[in-house]
């Protein structure tokens, strides 16, 4: 594992990419000084502070499970499912219409976090294939790309990096 501190000017861009597009979760870096660039076998955390914020998944810059938790359900964009979709969620699937119980407002494209059914974790960040209101009126079809899964290569990063710093 690589660990870089970040210089000001990135940490400053960072802070500002947060409080545009994640809005919900820059309370948790604003006042933050440093920040950090961690990478291992590929993956890339972009920590704030001491905490891994964000993380780059296929071109995009989305927050981590951590920083969601952090921050509360409200944060950014959401949804959250019923017992029946976590296992298949943890494994990586993606977010079914069906599974889905309850959503905030979010546009297709959104980064969305998919909190499991007693809304105290959330358990997938992914990007909306549909916007809240087709999720509400569709009975089947895929609502969200999962992007990043308690238990995947990006999590087990983030435990790794807490472990060591």
């Amino acid at each position: 594992m690589r660990k870089v501190p970040m210089r000001k000017k990135d940490l400053k861009w960072y802070k500002d990419l947060i409080k545009e597009r994640f809005r919900g979760i820059y309370d948790l870096v604003k006042d933050e000084k440093i920040g950090y660039y961690v990478e291992d076998e590929g993956i890339e955390l972009i920590c704030i502070g001491y905490d891994p914020i964000l993380t780059i998944v296929k071109g995009d810059v989305i927050p981590t499970l951590l920083a969601v938790k952090k921050a509360g359900i409200n944060s950014i964009p959401y949804a959250v499912v019923d017992e029946g979709a976590v296992k298949y969620l943890l494994n990586g699937a993606d977010v079914m219409v069906p599974g889905i119980t309850k959503v905030s407002e979010f546009s297709k494209g959104d980064i969305v976090a998919v909190w499991e059914p007693t809304e105290s974790s959330p358990i997938v960040i992914g990007k909306a294939l549909l916007n809240s209101k087709e999720v509400k009126e569709r009975s089947k079809g895929k609502a969200i790309k999962n992007l990043h899964y308690a238990g995947d290569k990006i999590w087990k990063l983030i435990i790794k990096y807490l472990r060591e710093f």
